[in-house]
């Protein structure tokens, strides 16, 4: 009995230290993890940003996109900076009559594509740094539960910002063909053409669809697509992966010790 005695206090005093020592020492980690993700993110309300400081060092990268299979049918050349395409040259192949031509769209510099995507997970993002700042340094836990909680509700937030990026949702051909976004090209693209930027990972996906449109219904004969590798994004990526493992091993030792009775 003493024995078990000396190992319920062994476990509580550990617990004790966990807490209220190395708890703060790893939300600081996690903390400093997504300083370094919100640089990559042009949102006005992550804490403690300086916003135009942050937007000038966002720098707009041009990019020519292409195909993954090597053919031709559509070319792309994009000015991205943070959640905007600024400026793009695209080309694609179009069938008037019994002819292809060569048909040429732009977004100008005075307009700009939004990717709802990187808007989502820059949100997100700000979502898990205001969860994580609401318990500072001199915050004392007062138990391992409440951490917990904490850790799960960072996760969350994390998760749901990380899959912005990585699990693109699918849009029906309704969404696609009624696109806001396709009012920034100039000139128009023929109603037979469907344009589509997102993200997938980290790539950038330009996706053509030529439809047939007959009444309610609308069908796709075909479709294309250019992409590319952006860095930043893979970046990203990366350090939303790194604070959930970070917050993931907290949460694992806390949950170890509270599996003892008598431990809270």
């Amino acid at each position: 009995m003493a024995d078990v005695d000396s190992e319920l206090e062994s476990l509580r005093r550990e617990r004790e230290w966990l807490v209220g020592v190395e708890v703060h020492s790893v939300l600081d980690d996690i903390r400093h993890t997504l300083t370094e993700c919100s640089k990559r993110f042009p949102i006005q309300s992550l804490p403690g940003a300086d916003n135009a400081q942050d937007l000038r060092q966002i720098k707009a990268q041009r990019i020519l996109m292409n195909s993954p299979n090597g053919t031709g049918h559509i070319k792309c050349m994009v000015t991205l900076k943070g959640d905007s395409i600024f400026e793009a040259d695209i080309n694609f192949k179009h069938k008037q009559g019994k002819e292809h031509h060569i048909y040429k769209t732009s977004i100008l510099e005075d307009s700009q594509w939004k990717l709802q995507q990187i808007q989502d997970a820059g949100n997100h993002l700000c979502m898990a740094m205001m969860t994580l700042n609401s318990h500072d340094g001199s915050y004392k836990f007062k138990s391992g539960t409440e951490v917990i909680l904490l850790l799960d509700d960072i996760m969350k937030s994390l998760l749901k910002g990380r899959g912005s990026l990585t699990l693109p949702k699918r849009k029906s051909l309704q969404d696609l063909v009624n696109n806001r976004n396709m009012h920034v090209l100039y000139p128009p693209v023929p109603s037979d053409i469907a344009l589509s930027f997102y993200i997938h990972a980290s790539k950038l996906i330009l996706a053509l669809y030529h439809v047939h449109i007959s009444g309610q219904k609308i069908e796709v004969t075909a479709r294309y697509q250019v992409e590319t590798v952006v860095q930043w994004l893979n970046d990203a990526i990366m350090l939303f992966t790194l604070a959930l493992q970070q917050c993931q091993q907290l949460k694992d030792k806390l949950t170890v010790l509270l599996q003892y009775k008598g431990l809270s």
